[in-house]
């Protein structure tokens, strides 16, 4: 990433300056849900999106307290959700009811920097169960054991790819690995029997500039559901209580830069879903979803199942390469010896 500051929120993007795109602040979000921005439990921004969820317009709820927007059982869940100790994010999500009987996954979380803002964004659930660790564990329970079997980190990489995409049924899943220099490598493969392979490939690091990759170190897994979205705009562009461009890094429907939306689209993809790789909190690789049928949007509980796989994946990395290097180093003291 280059040393030049940061372009403007609005200024046009190209090939030329998208490493310094403020990826972060977008000003929007994907329409697959919607955002509210909450302070002392007065909505002081929404997404444009309120109008199709929430039956709402912008105009209406800015102002108002979160219980006119949501109803009051879910302005009450939410409330006693944020209430509790610890990391909000590490609970995420609850299943709440909107007043119409839409069912929803809310996730909150305090964007950097902010203690008195609350970010909650709302997604459908039709027919989901709550997800519970409970659940979460049980879905990828053949998974683990899979990995654990694995005695090689290319048998880790093929179990994650295959794995991954039996979870979350993406045409293709991949493991890409960096480099010292941030360049990648797909090191495993799962896809749809009729897809070209991109096995072995090598991609320059200028394709995930140095900004994308501190987002994948702070927000593990992301998900494009439809590459083709329009972005809902989140209305006033400047947080009222900062007085800035509210930063989206742990939003979940955190809209996109529109190069890496141009990247996927020549590639003929219509979905996409990463997740990150990483080593000591650093960018090892990410597991890297593909879809070519149209939109695709797994679960919460799919999804949350496949970060938790990549969480585990990333330990067993760790471990095994440091195992390999030791057994290489006595494989090369017993030829010594010999």
């Amino acid at each position: 990433m280059t040393d030049e500051a940061t372009l403007a929120p609005g200024e046009p993007v190209d090939l030329d300056n998208c490493a310094r795109e403020p990826i972060h602040i977008p000003g929007s979000i994907q329409p697959r849900g919607v955002l509210l921005i909450v302070h002392d439990d007065t909505v002081v921004q929404a997404t444009t999106s309120v109008t199709e969820l929430l039956g709402r317009q912008v105009a209406e709820l800015i102002g108002a307290p979160l219980h006119e927007a949501v109803g009051p059982g879910a302005a009450a869940a939410i409330a006693g959700h944020v209430a509790a100790p610890g990391d909000v994010r590490e609970r995420n999500p609850i299943l709440v009811q909107l007043p119409d009987g839409t069912p929803c996954h809310a996730l909150a979380h305090h964007p950097p920097g902010t203690d008195e803002i609350i970010a909650v964004e709302l997604e459908p659930a039709p027919g989901d169960r709550p997800l519970t660790y409970g659940d979460t564990y049980q879905r990828i329970r053949p998974s683990l054991g899979a990995l654990n079997r694995a005695g090689s980190l290319t048998e880790l990489y093929d179990v994650a790819a295959r794995e991954v995409r039996a979870l979350t049924g993406f045409d293709r899943v991949m493991v890409y690995r960096f480099d010292a220099d941030h360049n990648g490598q797909v090191v495993a493969e799962a896809k749809r029997a009729d897809l070209n392979s991109f096995y072995g490939l090598h991609y320059p690091a200028t394709d995930i500039p140095a900004q994308a990759r501190a987002l994948y170190e702070k927000n593990w897994i992301r998900l494009i559901s439809d590459v083709g979205y329009t972005p809902s705009l989140l209305v006033p562009t400047d947080n009222p209580v900062t007085g800035a461009p509210l930063d989206l890094t742990y939003a979940t429907l955190r809209s996109v830069s529109p190069i890496h939306i141009e990247y996927l689209q020549n590639m003929g993809v219509t979905a996409s879903m990463s997740i990150s790789l990483l080593e000591d909190g650093k960018l090892w690789g990410l597991i890297a979803c593909h879809h070519y049928s149209g939109p695709h949007a797994p679960s919460h509980g799919a999804r949350a199942a496949a970060e938790f796989l990549g969480s585990v994946l990333s330990l067993r990395l760790v471990a095994q390469v440091e195992e390999d290097r030791i057994t290489s180093a006595r494989r090369v003291a017993g030829d010594l010896a010999g």
